[in-house]
């Protein structure tokens, strides 16, 4: 189940939407599962990575889903395809990403609150949240 949250720019009227949570084919599963999977729905580096830690532990399942941060430098908004990697006694893998203009740590954002972005087109503080324009799926 997720949120499809639509944000509009009230400077030039870009739109792009977001996902946040768990549905499609990203969802919870074990490594050997997706692994067998025709269709390979994560970056290449992730799936590389799942290969190489699927050689060395049979026994490792996969966390997945959709999830949205933010630039603490630039706050412009991304969305991204989180991957948790654990066995039965730790996470041995956590999705990290970095932000295409600066190179900073994105951090994990509570959409919820988040009223204001910047815009990724024109890089005004006018990116809002269209509550017109909110979906949900199973």
């Amino acid at each position: 189940m997720g949120h499809a949250y639509t944000y509009s720019c009230e400077h030039c009227g870009f739109q792009e939407n977001f996902n946040q949570g768990h549905g499609f084919l990203v969802h919870s599963q074990s490594v050997a599962e997706y692994l067998k999977q025709r269709t390979k729905i994560f970056h290449y580096k992730t799936h590389n990575l799942l290969l190489r830690l699927s050689d060395k532990n049979d026994e490792l399942f996969l966390k997945a889903g959709f999830q949205i941060y933010k630039c603490p430098k630039c706050r412009t908004l991304y969305d991204k395809v989180e991957v948790s990697v654990f066995n039965e006694k730790k996470v041995v893998h956590k999705s990290e990403f970095r932000c295409k203009d600066c190179k900073s740590r994105l951090k994990l954002t509570n959409i919820h609150r988040l009223k204001k972005a910047i815009c990724p087109k024109c890089h005004h503080r006018t990116f809002h949240r269209d509550y017109t324009q909110h979906e949900l799926w199973d």
